[in-house]
C-alpha cells in the first residue's frame, strides 16, 4: 500500500533532488525501500544510505535492494534517526517522504540533518497537506504541521532558499550554505 500511495509523491521528489553521479544520498525512513530502489536503478551513478525506524520495513527494504547491497551502492540501517550513530560521512542531499509526522521535535531533527550535509548540499521533504489528513483515519495520532511551521523550523536551524510547492501535498527544498 505504501508503494502505491506514495509512489508518485517519491518521483517528483527525487526530480527535485536532480541527482547527479558521485552524489551521496541518503533517505530517513525509506519503507519498503522504494525510493531508494528507484534512484539505485536509474543509471545515475550515485550511491544511497538510509535510515528506518521500523523492523518490518527495514527487511522489506533489504529484499527489494539486494542487489544494490551486495554492490555497495546502497546502505541501509535500521533504527531511529536521532538515537542511531550515523557515519561522520556527509551526504549532498537528504530527502524524505511521508515522515516528518512521526517527529515531535523537528528542531531537534532539522540539526540533525543539516550536520549531516555537506557544505550546499540539498534536504526534500514531501509531506501530505494538514487538510488532507483529516480525510484518513490512519493519522489522529500523527504530527501535524502547517507548511509555516516547517519553514521556520528549517529557516531556525540555518536551512537557507527554503522554497515550496503545492501538488497533493508540500515539496520542500532547503539548502545548507554556509559562509
Amino acid at each position: 500500500m505504501m508503494d502505491i500511495r506514495n509512489r508518485e509523491f517519491y518521483e517528483k521528489t527525487i526530480i527535485e533532488l536532480d541527482v547527479k553521479s558521485g552524489d551521496k544520498i541518503y533517505e530517513i525512513g525509506y519503507g519498503p525501500g522504494l525510493g531508494v530502489s528507484l534512484i539505485a536503478n536509474s543509471t545515475i551513478d550515485c550511491s544511497i544510505s538510509g535510515i528506518d525506524f521500523s523492523e518490518l520495513m527495514y527487511n522489506k527494504a533489504r529484499k527489494r535492494n539486494r542487489k544494490f547491497i551486495n554492490k555497495g551502492i546502497v546502505n541501509l540501517k535500521h533504527g531511529d534517526l536521532l538515537t542511531v550513530d550515523i557515519d561522520t560521512e556527509k551526504y549532498d542531499k537528504i530527502f524524505c517522504v511521508n515522515v516528518i509526522y512521526f517527529w515531535n521535535d523537528l528542531n531537534k531533527v532539522f540539526d540533525k540533518i543539516y550536520s549531516m550535509l555537506n557544505n550546499g548540499g540539498m534536504y526534500c521533504i514531501f509531506m501530505t497537506q494538514e487538510k488532507e489528513f483529516e480525510k484518513l483515519k490512519f493519522t489522529k495520532d500523527f504530527c501535524k504541521y502547517s507548511i509555516e511551521q516547517v519553514e521556520s523550523e528549517l529557516k531556525k536551524v540555518g536551512f537557507k532558499g527554503v522554497e515550496y510547492k503545492l501538488d497533493k501535498g508540500y515539496y520542500i527544498k532547503s539548502r545548507k550554505l554556509t559562509v
